[in-house]
């Protein structure tokens, strides 16, 4: 049974496993309409995307919205869209008033659709002022454009300074913080100035989320294809091709050995280490939403029946520690 989170000025529950749109790049238009249909029919009612996901004139944005318009509308779902992106020419910072206006705006019109349930900063730039991007942002909630903000890849730090602002200006204030969180450690970062809640160095974090209304949105649960049954020991020791990356963020020996471990509890409960991995995040004890990337329907109702696998204490422990 899938579960929900409420999120403030977000109308609809959503959903813990949230589909990330950006896999839809890689299917024909029956399959995308087959497979989110799907979605939606296991529970899933939260659908991430990026202004920037796009190759040319080909969004992912606009792929989303029309599966929107082929069911007749998105009342009973939540759009999670993210702008101010880096200039990915020169990787500039787009954080700024008029980038959010620009961003919000493009994504609605691609998308179709007059509000987006909830808004993300895609990155941060410390060297702006953070009341300017508190006020600019209740201004597009103040406009019915966006039903709620967050942000992705930012410190603790800077969203608490965030919430501070709001808090002391009677505005709303970010209510999600979408980072890597995985089984595997995050050992180097696989795009620029992202931010990971893994490994003991970022406890305090962890900790920080524990005590506050802020929504983890995980991405990258199954670390680049790293817990999954689909690349090989021998495939990330000789890091070629795609799995280059892959290899560099996440292949250690700690991290092999807990994908083991992973797949040995899989192997005794009869499900699959992607499976397994998804289900160790979403036990985490700040309680994050997840995003996957399903592609076909039989990757759908396998990350439902993860969500759905209750893991025992032992079991949770065994798996990241031995």
């Amino acid at each position: 049974m899938m579960q929900y989170v409420e999120l403030p000025g977000v109308d609809a529950p959503v959903s813990r496993v949230v589909q990330g749109a950006i896999s839809l790049f890689a299917l024909d238009e029956e399959t995308r309409l087959e497979m989110l249909d799907a979605a939606v029919e296991g529970g899933i009612t939260a659908f991430d995307t990026a202004v920037n996901y796009a190759f040319g004139d080909i969004s992912v944005d606009a792929m989303l919205g029309r599966w929107i318009s082929h069911r007749g509308g998105c009342e009973d779902i939540v759009v999670i869209a993210k702008g101010c992106h880096p200039d990915i020419s020169d990787w500039g910072s787009r954080v700024s008033p008029d980038a959010i206006v620009e961003d919000i705006d493009k994504s609605r019109q691609q998308i179709g659709i007059d509000r987006l349930d909830l808004w993300m900063f895609h990155r941060d730039d410390p060297d702006v002022e953070i009341g300017i991007l508190v006020e600019a942002v209740n201004a597009a909630i103040d406009r019915g454009h966006i039903g709620a903000w967050g942000v992705s890849n930012w410190t603790t730090a800077r969203i608490g300074a965030a919430l501070d602002y709001a808090a002391t200006h009677d505005l709303r204030g970010p209510v999600a913080n979408s980072a890597h969180y995985s089984l595997a450690d995050q050992l180097d970062d696989p795009w620029p100035d992202v931010v990971t809640l893994t490994g003991p160095e970022r406890e305090a974090d962890r900790q920080w989320h524990r005590q506050r209304d802020v929504a983890v949105v995980a991405w990258s649960s199954l670390a680049g294809g790293f817990l999954s049954e689909r690349i090989s020991r021998a495939e990330l020791e000789a890091a070629e091709g795609f799995i280059a990356d892959t290899a560099r963020c996440y292949f250690n020996d700690d991290n092999w050995a807990r994908r083991e471990r992973a797949a040995e509890v899989g192997r005794r409960l009869g499900l699959s280490l992607s499976q397994i991995a998804l289900a160790w995040a979403l036990h985490a004890d700040f309680n994050p939403l997840v995003i996957v990337a399903n592609a076909t329907v039989e990757e759908v109702d396998e990350n439902i029946a993860a969500e759905g696998t209750v893991l025992a204490d032992a079991d949770l422990d065994y798996i990241f520690s031995g």
